[in-house]
């Protein structure tokens, strides 16, 4: 299935970026091994907002972001996460779950919850969209892609089907 959505999205005039992904040009699909270079790039130029959409979320990650993400937190522009409730979850999971939810509490980043989204992006500046299949607060070994693209009218929308404008 992995292969196919790739196929498809190069039929589409998308490429997968495998070197160079910090001179990398706008609408590239990056796997989970070099997507975050360019994305933190684009958190660290961000001026008004960044919205983080990962409904799973896990300690490890979350701090591996936030420590990625330190100087966009000193430099007061707002982070939202948005992730489902620890409800959503088996009992086992809740004590990693506060756990990661208490990092983000700690450094200010606001948190959201939706019931059962699925969905999995991030939008810098209500311009840049990353979307695809990887949680940016848990993601792991899984061969899972996220697609940059700079329009706003696309962050918009996504912005409006999790109910955040």
């Amino acid at each position: 299935m992995y292969r196919k959505r790739l196929n498809g999205y190069a039929a589409m005039g998308y490429k997968i970026k495998s070197d160079d992904v910090l001179d990398a040009p706008l609408d590239i699909i990056y796997d989970k091994d070099n997507f975050l270079p360019v994305f933190i790039r684009d958190c660290l130029a961000a001026r008004q907002e960044i919205v983080l959409v990962s409904p799973f979320i896990r300690p490890r990650r979350t701090r591996l972001m936030l420590e990625h993400l330190d100087a966009v937190l000193r430099s007061a522009v707002p982070i939202t996460v948005v992730t489902r409730p620890k409800e959503d979850f088996p009992d086992k999971d809740h004590l990693g779950m506060q756990k990661a939810l208490d990092l983000l509490k700690e450094k200010g980043v606001h948190i959201r919850f939706r019931s059962r989204i699925h969905q999995k992006f991030a939008i810098i500046d209500q311009r840049i969209v990353w979307y695809g299949s990887i949680n940016l607060l848990s993601y792991g070994s899984a061969e899972e892609s996220m697609m940059r693209i700079e329009r706003s009218n696309v962050a918009v929308e996504l912005l409006k089907s999790i109910e955040i404008s």
